[in-house]
């Protein structure tokens, strides 16, 4: 067993052949599955500290998106609309049945367009912290674009995020990571930061992370730049929707979050204040808390009369 996997303990770390390696967590439990989506530069671990607990009333499991985590890109584009492909086969040849969707930054995204291009492997969704497009003209502060920023420079974006990885130990670009998307760092627990250090250390072994990372952040912009197609998607979407948000989240504000719903009423919103962008790390009980009852309520109003 590897470090990464003994840090899933609670769960059984798999792998699954969809055109390429496909690494995974199943945590089991029974009831409506429930998918967990990582973000950007993120991996099943961005869901360590709340897999287990949504058990209770869900089967639970957690996916690596190709060029991320442990699942290399193997000749596999990692564009969020391939990787939005991903999800909803994954959906269908692994979990069997239609799942509630619950994706983090990036993920959100890719959860969104996989409801829009497979909305038959989808049940519902939950959007936290999603990547969505800016509400207002503003320009990004200085932490963002130089955390998001390298990868949009064409010839060079890549070279500088390997010029930035080998000017820092794994500690302190994974301390980093989490003062930028942590409204309070000091919430994050010390098992977080570890894992964090274990897949970092992994990934700088994995000449394919950084060139993965850079195809993404990019397809990110092209999408939320062609805004009357995304437009479209959302208000296609006859899932039920909750929309999660952390108030403090320096990397998509929280008024995208508010424009996102003031779009769609119908669906619902919870605001996590003095929360950042992963507030599932940041802040597991607030986040449960906001989660649990939406799902067992979309749960119930699906579920036919008698079955």
């Amino acid at each position: 067993m590897t470090d990464l996997e003994a840090r899933d303990r609670a769960g059984r770390s798999k792998n699954v052949d969809l055109d390429g390696l496909i690494h995974y967590v199943d945590y089991g439990g029974d009831g409506p599955p429930v998918l967990l989506v990582h973000g950007l530069g993120g991996s099943h671990l961005n869901w360590m500290l709340v897999a287990s607990r949504l058990t209770e009333q869900h089967r639970v499991v957690t996916i690596d998106l190709p060029g991320f985590g442990l699942s290399p890109p193997e000749q596999r584009s990692t564009h969020v609309e391939h990787q939005a492909d991903v999800v909803g086969r994954f959906v269908n040849d692994v979990i069997g049945s239609p799942a509630y969707l619950m994706g983090n930054s990036m993920g959100g995204l890719v959860s969104l367009l996989a409801v829009d291009r497979h909305p038959q492997t989808v049940a519902g969704m939950v959007l936290v912290d999603a990547a969505l497009p800016p509400a207002a003209l503003r320009l990004p502060s200085a932490d963002t674009l130089r955390f998001l920023g390298p990868p949009l420079l064409p010839g060079i974006g890549g070279r500088l995020i390997a010029w930035a990885r080998n000017s820092r130990s794994v500690e302190e670009h994974v301390a980093a990571t989490i003062d930028f998307i942590a409204a309070d760092p000091s919430a994050v627990p010390r098992e977080v930061h570890e894992a964090g250090h274990a897949m970092e250390t992994a990934r700088r072994a994995m000449p394919w992370s950084i060139p993965a990372f850079v195809d993404a952040q990019r397809s990110i912009a092209s999408v939320l730049l062609r805004r009357r197609e995304l437009l479209r998607a959302i208000h296609g979407i006859g899932a039920p929707v909750l929309i999660v948000h952390g108030a403090e989240d320096r990397v998509v504000p929280v008024e995208s979050a508010l424009w996102l719903a003031d779009i769609r009423p119908d669906w619902q919103i919870a605001i996590l204040d003095g929360v950042g962008h992963v507030p599932q790390l940041e802040a597991p009980d607030a986040f449960l808390d906001a989660v649990g009852p939406w799902l067992a309520a979309a749960i119930t109003s699906t579920t036919p009369p008698g079955a």
